[in-house]
Parts: structure tokens; sequence; C-alpha cells
């Protein structure tokens, strides 16, 4: 269900936008009156973000739900500043919901906990697996954090697949090792997503995908114990 209000972001489908906040991908879907938010961003104060809304000519209270994929700073790092200039409520996998709000400390790398600064949010929905925000269900897909997941609208056959699998150069592969939680959880994670009918996949990193999106999973799929398990 799409609605008459401008698309926050570069359209790529009908009613779904995309923000490039530096190295990272943003969304935004409509659902009639509501503009779903997919991540935020690194910026604290989610200037990407606040640029799409302003050259939508929107308000910013045209977003409703803040969706978040995982809780690494790359993808939460503007939520605190954006539920407060939107009013919307941030939404993410309860197994990451202590890191987004501060409960817990994130584990992240020695020189990034040196130069990056968390700005816990408040969590005010957490999803599980099956459970439905508007026209996305969403689906649990662990390894790159414990609370990893992909939102999916079957209806249009389009994975916003956060950081579960991500673009590069024409291929799909991983994020790098050294950020995943669990990696052989993250291989695994791969044919979970290989058994979705899929026409566009938008991943956290890197270009959309609108071709053969099931031939480039098949290829990870084939490439990724030996480039990420090690395995011969």
């Amino acid at each position: 269900m799409h609605s008459s209000n401008p698309v926050i972001g570069n359209q790529v489908l009908d009613g779904v936008g995309w923000i490039a906040a530096s190295f990272v991908n943003c969304y935004t879907v409509q659902d009639g009156p509501q503009t779903y938010l997919i991540d935020t961003g690194l910026s604290r104060r989610a200037g990407p973000i606040e640029r799409a809304i302003r050259n939508a000519d929107a308000s910013p209270d045209q977003i409703t739900k803040i969706l978040l994929t995982h809780h690494h700073l790359d993808h939460m790092g503007g939520a605190a500043y954006l539920i407060q200039s939107t009013r919307a409520s941030l939404e993410c996998h309860e197994q990451d919901a202590s890191y987004v709000d501060g409960r817990a400390k994130p584990p992240m790398p020695f020189l990034m906990r040196l130069f990056a600064r968390v700005h816990p949010a408040p969590v005010a929905v957490m999803l599980k697996e099956g459970d439905r925000v508007g026209p996305l269900s969403v689906l649990h897909v662990p390894g790159h954090t414990p609370g990893e997941v992909a939102f999916y609208d079957s209806g249009r056959q389009i994975l916003f697949s956060g950081d579960s699998v991500v673009e590069r150069r024409g291929r799909l592969t991983l994020p790098a090792p050294r950020m995943a939680s669990n990696l052989e959880q993250a291989v695994g994670s791969l044919s979970r997503l290989r058994g979705l009918p899929v026409e566009c996949l938008l991943p956290g990193h890197g270009r959309p995908v609108r071709r053969d999106v099931a031939g480039l999973l098949d290829d990870l799929i084939r490439r990724a114990p030996k480039e990420f398990l090690k395995r011969p």
C-alpha cells in the first residue's frame, strides 16, 4: 500500500526510497500515510536522512517507524536523534535491543571503540521472527549480530537484507568477518535468504540488486565456506 506522500530518498521502486548515508544504505518504505525508515546511518545527527526529508519536501513526522536491521553503529548512529525529530517509534530485534538502548555495551573492535561514540536510543518495540510491520515480515538471520534481521515484502518480493548479505562489485558477499558475532551462523543464514523468492535485494552496503538474486546467492553460498570459514 502506497500513498500520495513524496518518497523520501532516491526512488528505487514504487514507494521505496534509497538514502546513501556515506558507505551505509538506509531505505524508506511507504505504507499508506506512513513511512518506515530502515536503518539510520552512522551520523549522530543523521544528516543524509535529514537532507532526504528536506529534498522530498516532506515533513519529519511522515516517518512513523524506524526499523533497525541490527545494532552496529553505522546502522543505528542517528537513531537517538531521529526518534526525537520525527517522533517515530524505534524497533529492533529483541536480541539486539540491549545494545541499542544502552543496557549492554556493544562489542566492537578496539580502534572503533577509541573513535566511535554510541548514542543509546530507547527501543519502543522489540521484534522477533515472524512479526509483521505493515507489508514487511521480520526474518531473524543471526550471525552478523545476534539480532540481525532482514525485512521482506512477500507481495512485491523485496528483501531489505541489512548486513546479512551485502553487495560488492556486482557480487554478493558478507561484511568483514571480524565484525560478525558468529560467522558460522552468518553463513548458515544465507540459506534462509535463498529460500525466498526475491526480485529486488536492497542491502545494507553496496548497490541494489535487481537481477538474478537467486543466482548471486547460490554463488555466495558455494564460496562462503572457503572464503569465510576457511574450509577446503
